[in-house]
């Protein structure tokens, strides 16, 4: 007598469906047999998670804004897809029939598909477009703090040259290898002098409006003195100059083509073009406009002024 062969079920677990799309969105949906609908989830994560670091990348008004909503959005998308995947896993018959795509190596290759194409252009992006740095020390003080976290674009000067006032990131001219951050005080063909402690640019001095007293402390160093704006043909900013330490005189010095002159906000104790001169625009790495932590609220997170 012939025997019936067992019929194997295949029952789809809901928690392993919400797993395998909190590994990767619709993967979940591709174990329970959704094929078409684990591709779309995949899609539009990785659609929101992209577009996220286009728009950081540019700089304009609202992209921080934008960008964050974006990022936001993804993470709710990845979110919404493994509720959509349990959710299709209880619904599945337990007599589930496996597709040919219900493959452990189907599942990897999928991962590894999707994890490479966001691998490769997170490089992409942090190599062209968007770097993160942790700002050590306090020779931008009042502007960026010790341990901030600070974004760079990094293709914010491709087609145009910086302003002043614009926070720019370029390579030690001395070490490659270390990266500076500074305010771009002149442009070329501007001629920059400093006397007895006031900064005049083309012969007129820069206007300061006193905010009030303030201490910086950097690892065992603490400094007293005042917080200022500065308005340097149109671009406001804040600088602290220190009482313990006096700004050395400085030129004139008339700034050459295809180059811009650099300070800290923290006049007194930075090192910057009065001590290795100009910065060639081609050795300019990026702007600097967003600091993403720490998460203080106000003028402290987001934008960088």
């Amino acid at each position: 007598m012939n025997k019936i062969p067992p019929i194997i079920q295949y029952r789809r677990s809901p928690w392993t469906a919400a797993i395998l799309s909190l590994i990767m969105p619709g993967l979940g949906q591709v174990y329970v047999g959704a094929l078409a609908q684990g591709l779309v989830w995949m899609f539009l994560c990785g659609t929101f998670l992209v577009m996220g670091l286009l728009i950081l990348s540019f700089p304009a008004a609202h992209s921080w804004t934008l960008g964050c909503v974006a990022e936001l959005s993804s993470l709710v998308i990845w979110l919404a897809a493994a509720v959509d995947s349990r959710r299709l896993a209880l619904r599945c018959k337990p007599d589930y029939e496996l597709k040919d795509y219900n493959r452990w190596y189907v599942y990897v290759l999928l991962l590894l598909i999707g994890t490479g194409s966001l691998l490769a252009y997170a490089l992409y992006v942090r190599g062209q477009m968007l770097q993160a740095f942790i700002v050590p020390g306090a020779a931008m003080y009042p502007t960026i703090l010790p341990n901030d976290r600070v974004i760079a674009i990094k293709n914010a000067y491709q087609t145009v040259d910086p302003l002043r006032g614009d926070i720019v990131l370029f390579a030690d001219p001395d070490d490659r290898r270390i990266f500076f951050i500074k305010r771009v005080i002149a442009i070329s063909g501007d001629t920059v002098e400093i006397k007895s402690g006031k900064l005049y640019i083309n012969h007129v001095e820069l206007p300061l409006e006193s905010i009030g007293p303030a201490t910086i402390s950097s690892g065992k160093t603490t400094s007293t003195g005042e917080d200022f704006y500065e308005n340097n043909n149109g671009a406001k900013y804040r600088i602290f100059i220190s009482r313990e330490k006096q700004t050395p005189d400085f030129g004139p010095s008339t700034v050459p083509k295809h180059d811009c002159f650099v300070m800290g906000d923290n006049r007194n104790n930075a090192l910057d073009s009065r001590y290795f001169g100009p910065i060639a625009l081609a050795s300019l790495r990026g702007k600097f406009e967003y600091r993403f932590w720490p998460i203080t609220g106000g003028a402290h997170w987001g934008t960088i002024r």
